[in-house]
């Protein structure tokens, strides 16, 4: 039988010692990840919301992005992250807050995490943001 890879456990090991640039970011990775997951299986998810989380989650395993982790290691989840952000900025205000709050299981409140990862990540991309946004659907 085919058992689907983890891919939130893959980004755990990916991050778990990263101490570089951007570190607060990078290593929320796993949490952003697994809250777009949790949101995508949840019954309550109205279409407008499924078409952005679809499109946050499809980027996060795209290897070949705007910053592929496969040349730049754990510093190539920025652009990832930015899309996450982004698309958490309007989820917030269109969804309830009961169904954001319930797929969050992060260490941090979930806007703090939020916050964090749109500073960094912006800060890192630069001009790049509007190619993430584009090549995501979320643009």
């Amino acid at each position: 039988m085919f058992e689907a890879p983890d891919f939130a456990a893959s980004l755990c090991r990916f991050v778990h010692e990263y101490q570089g640039s951007r570190h607060q970011a990078v290593r929320l990775a796993p949490d952003v990840f697994s809250f777009y997951a949790r949101l995508m299986i949840d019954p309550r998810l109205p279409r407008g919301g499924r078409h952005v989380v679809t499109s946050v989650l499809a980027y996060f395993v795209v290897p070949d992005d705007v910053m592929p982790e496969a040349e730049l290691g754990p510093m190539g989840l920025m652009d990832d992250l930015f899309a996450a952000a982004h698309a958490y900025r309007t989820l917030r205000r269109e969804l309830p807050a009961a169904l954001i709050s319930d797929a969050w299981s992060g260490d941090i409140p979930l806007d703090e995490a939020m916050s964090v990862v749109y500073s960094e990540t912006r800060a890192e991309l630069g001009r790049r943001t509007k190619d993430v946004l584009r090549m995501a659907g979320l643009a």
